[in-house]
């Protein structure tokens, strides 16, 4: 057994109780406060060990740090805790684990610590990512928390929340509240969409060209000054206007610089779009494989839309790849809330083949893809549903010819 593996295990069995309690609670109300918060306990000795750790991360030391956060966590350190959960996030120095991230995030966030509204807010990004029934409103009631507990980024998701009716009814004039105040707090990125919006005019309102270009050149400035400062998010947000062409001409030499900036950063989400972006136009082998290899990467840190792109190359026999490999890739996929996913893998259990073919599992895949708003599980869910009555109108039809023909 590797030494990471060990580790993995050590943590199923010290955090089980944890989960049972807190994560329990929190599936079955709205109510995601932990009972009781435990306190930090203040020690220079243990600040000084995390700062080690800390340092040993800027300098690619991934795994060094994780074994010195490990060994704190383990004694219920939360600062340790909070570093662990999002070493398990990103797979830094261990193997990329979502539900491991949040058994640890779940027992941090019992601590009144001062990343404790950040730990919140984390939690709320995994239950985002997450496919079970309730996933959307706990993820909603973290962010909630997250924001009591002083950590403004809150007014980002929440944003996005209220704005989709994610996890809640939709509520436009939260929505903006939450917007601008995020653009106060300095997440451009966050303002960014607020101008998207009033751009077009969305959701039947008036469109504002001028107050749009006057969040959106205030989102720019800060996004370039945040990404300059090292900040992955705001070069990937970056390489996306300048690809799209928003509130400016394309440009897809910058939109390239950017998303190669952050993705050697180590924003997965970069990794995909600059890897889709080679994958465009006329790639040439050199291209073709510097996109894979983004691609992997992405899929390795399992972003759902990395494991979508992935699988649907391997399902199309695209640059030598063999469609086996895309189940695994969709069911990653659909683990961490991906409805492209949910839309490919329904479509594979509708026509077997590479699965054995369960028409009832494609429609609830086709659902809970359709349930988050994605139109292609929409139109597969309703298109599976047609096929069913008008397969069941034939069997009604042959068996009331039967019974005709013994009557008669």
């Amino acid at each position: 057994m590797t030494r990471m593996n060990k580790k993995s295990l050590l943590w199923k069995g010290l955090l089980l109780g944890a989960v049972f309690g807190v994560a329990g609670a929190v599936a079955l109300s709205s109510d995601t406060t932990p009972v009781k918060a435990k306190s930090e306990r203040i020690d220079p000795t243990i600040e000084e060990m995390i700062k080690q750790a800390r340092g040993l991360q800027k300098v690619g030391r991934w795994e060094a740090a994780a074994d010195i956060l490990t060994q704190l966590a383990n004694d219920g350190h939360p600062v340790a805790l909070f570093h662990l959960g999002r070493a398990y996030k990103n797979g830094w120095g261990v193997e990329a684990d979502l539900d491991q991230s949040r058994l640890i995030f779940m027992e941090a966030v019992r601590y009144s610590f001062a990343f404790r509204g950040e730990t919140a807010y984390e939690l709320g990004r995994l239950f985002q990512r997450s496919s079970g029934e309730h996933c959307a409103e706990i993820a909603l009631q973290w962010f909630l928390k997250s924001l009591e507990w002083d950590y403004p980024k809150a007014h980002v998701q929440l944003a996005k929340h209220y704005e989709r009716g994610i996890g809640a009814e939709r509520d436009l004039n939260a929505a903006f509240h939450h917007y601008e105040q995020a653009a106060i707090a300095g997440y451009p990125s966050s303002t960014i969409n607020y101008a998207r919006i009033l751009l077009t005019g969305r959701y039947g309102l008036t469109p504002d060209p001028d107050r749009a270009r006057f969040w959106a050149e205030r989102a720019i400035t800060g996004l370039e000054q945040k990404a300059r400062d090292g900040s992955a998010s705001s070069a990937k947000t970056l390489g996306r206007i300048y690809r799209d062409g928003e509130f400016m001409a394309a440009d897809r030499s910058l939109a390239k610089d950017w998303f190669l900036r952050s993705a050697n950063l180590g924003d997965a989400g970069a990794m995909h779009d600059l890897a889709l972006m080679l994958l465009t136009g006329a790639a040439d082998e050199e291209k073709t494989a510097e996109a894979l290899k983004w691609l992997r990467l992405a899929a390795t840190a399992e972003h759902g839309g990395a494991l979508t792109a992935l699988a649907r190359l391997h399902l199309k026999r695209k640059h030598g790849l063999e469609p086996d490999a895309a189940v695994t890739l969709l069911e990653r996929g659909v683990a961490v809330g991906h409805p492209g996913a949910m839309q490919e893998l329904a479509r594979l259990f509708a026509e077997g083949g590479l699965v054995l073919q369960d028409r009832q599992k494609a429609i609830e895949l086709a659902r809970k893809g359709a349930d988050r708003g994605h139109q292609g599980s929409t139109s597969l869910l309703e298109k599976l549903l047609q096929e069913d009555e008008a397969n069941l109108t034939v069997i009604e039809k042959s068996v009331q010819s039967v019974a005709d023909k013994k009557e008669g």
